[in-house]
């Protein structure tokens, strides 16, 4: 993705954009719009933090003691929308991802999503 110039997103627009992106997909498989995201770069390191991330159903699960199946839902969740997760960040990157990690933890609802990126291209002098 680029900026209205025209130039590849970097810095704080990058990061942002990132957010986003993953707040929009949560949203979609998830069908609530609770769910806030801060993303760090470091080198070829993307984290994103995904806070509030439960719905109504899965708060009512883990209050009846059903912790554990919410996370394998989670699980089960992330495998299957890997490569839209991928895509996303390749997308806004413009590099590939060669490792995708999540993980879950429903006291409090948070979800961590962590993308390895393949190298940046060599610069050209």
């Amino acid at each position: 993705m680029t900026a209205s110039n025209g130039v590849p997103l970097s810095g704080l627009a990058l990061t942002e954009a990132i957010s986003a992106a993953l707040v929009d997909l949560y949203a979609e498989f998830y069908d609530h719009d609770r769910t806030t995201a801060t993303t760090y770069i470091n080198d070829n390191v993307v984290v994103c933090v995904l806070e509030d991330i439960l719905t109504s159903s899965e708060s009512r699960q883990i209050a009846d003691g059903a912790g554990k199946a919410v996370i394998d839902g989670r699980i089960a969740f992330q495998e299957g929308a890997q490569d839209d997760f991928t895509k996303a960040i390749e997308g806004l990157t413009g590099r590939r991802v060669t490792a995708f990690l999540s993980a879950n933890q429903t006291h409090p609802g948070v979800a961590c999503e962590l993308f390895f990126l393949e190298a940046p291209p060599a610069a050209v002098e």
